[in-house]
C-alpha cells in the first residue's frame, strides 16, 4: 500500500514543480549522444561516451534526488539540482563505483562459471545440470543483490551518507521494508516498460517486417535500439528498451531520419522517467524512514 501511496506523493511534487523535469532533461541530453551513435551503429564512439557519462551521472542523480527532496516539502529549485548535485558529487560516485564493484565480481564469477562448465562439459548430463544450476542461483543472487542496494543515490543525498555507509543503508532500509519495497519494484519496472514502448515496439516492429536474412538496405546505416535499464552506468536508472536485446546489430536497418526520431523520442521518454523514478524512490524512502522516527518518537514519550 505505501508503494502506492507513494506513488501519488511523487505525481503530485512533479505536479506542482514540474521544474524537476529539468533533471530528466538534463540527463537525457547526456546520454542522448551515446544513443544516437549506437542507433547509427557507429563502433567505439558509444562506449567511450558511456564511460564518460559514468562519470557525469552522480551529479545529475544528486541534483535530481535534492530537488525531489525539495519538491516532496514544498517547492523545488534549480538551487538545490546544483547546490546537491556539487555538494553530493564525490560520495555518490564512490557508491556508484562501488556497486559497479558489486556488478563486476558477478560478472567475474558468471565468466569462471562458464569456462568451467565448457571444461566439464564432456562429464555429461549431471555435469550441465549442476551448471545450470550453479548459473540460475548466480543469477537470482545477482538480482538479490542490486534488489537490496537499489537506494543508496537516495541515501547518498537524503542522509548525507558517505559512499559505504549509503550502500549499507540501503540493505537495512529494504530489509526492514522487503514487501513494500517489492511493490515499489513491480511499479518501476512496469512504468519503466510503458516509457519504452515508443521505441521498443518500433524495434519489435522492424524485426517482424524484416524477415530472416534481410539486412539493412543501401544507404541505410544497421542499427540497434538502446535504451538501455542503465545506460548511464550503474545506478543512472534510465529507460529499459528492446535495445539491450539487441545490442550489436540486429539488422534493423535504421535510416538517418529513423536514428533522429528514435534518439529524440527515446530523449524525451528517458527525461519523463528519469526525474519521476528518482522522485519516486524519494518520496518511498522518506515516507518510511519518517515512519521509523515517528514511532521512535511515540516509544519514547
Amino acid at each position: 500500500m505505501s508503494a502506492v501511496q507513494s506513488l501519488r506523493t511523487a505525481v503530485g511534487a512533479l505536479s506542482r514543480s514540474p521544474i524537476l523535469l529539468l533533471g530528466g532533461v538534463a540527463y537525457a541530453l547526456v546520454v542522448l549522444p551515446q544513443r544516437a551513435l549506437r542507433l547509427a551503429s557507429v563502433p567505439l564512439a558509444p562506449g567511450v561516451l558511456q564511460l564518460l557519462t559514468f562519470f557525469v551521472t552522480p551529479f545529475v542523480v544528486a541534483g535530481v534526488v535534492g530537488m525531489a527532496r525539495e519538491a516532496l516539502d514544498g517547492d523545488a529549485s534549480v538551487g538545490a539540482f546544483t547546490a546537491t548535485g556539487t555538494g553530493r558529487y564525490v560520495d555518490l560516485l564512490l557508491a556508484t563505483l562501488v556497486e559497479f564493484g558489486i556488478q563486476l565480481t558477478f560478472g567475474v564469477a558468471f565468466l569462471v562459471l562458464a569456462l568451467v562448465a565448457i571444461v566439464a562439459s564432456g562429464g555429461g548430463g549431471p555435469v550441465a545440470i549442476l551448471g545450470a544450476a550453479l548459473a540460475v542461483g548466480l543469477a537470482l543472487a545477482y538480482l538479490v543483490v542490486l534488489f537490496l542496494v537499489q537506494f543508496y543515490p537516495v541515501v547518498v543525498v537524503v542522509d548525507d551518507a558517505g559512499p559505504v555507509d549509503a550502500v549499507t543503508g540501503s540493505v537495512e532500509f529494504i530489509r526492514r521494508n522487503v514487501v513494500s519495497t517489492l511493490g515499489y519494484s513491480v511499479v518501476t519496472v512496469v512504468l519503466g516498460g510503458l516509457a519504452a514502448l515508443p521505441v521498443s515496439g518500433f524495434a519489435v516492429y522492424r524485426l517482424l517486417t524484416s524477415g530472416p536474412g534481410t539486412g539493412p538496405t543501401p544507404g541505410d546505416a544497421p542499427g540497434s535500439i538502446v535504451g538501455g535499464t542503465n545506460p548511464g552506468g550503474p545506478g543512472a536508472g534510465g529507460t529499459p528498451a528492446v535495445g539491450d536485446l539487441l545490442a550489436g546489430g540486429g539488422g534493423l536497418g535504421l535510416s538517418t531520419p529513423e536514428v533522429i526520431a528514435l534518439s529524440l523520442v527515446s530523449a524525451a521518454t528517458t527525461a519523463l522517467l528519469f526525474a519521476f523514478r528518482h522522485t519516486y524512490a524519494t518520496a518511498f524512502y522518506q515516507r518510511h524512514e519518517r515512519s521509523v522516527e515517528e514511532q521512535v518518537l511515540d516509544d519514547n514519550w
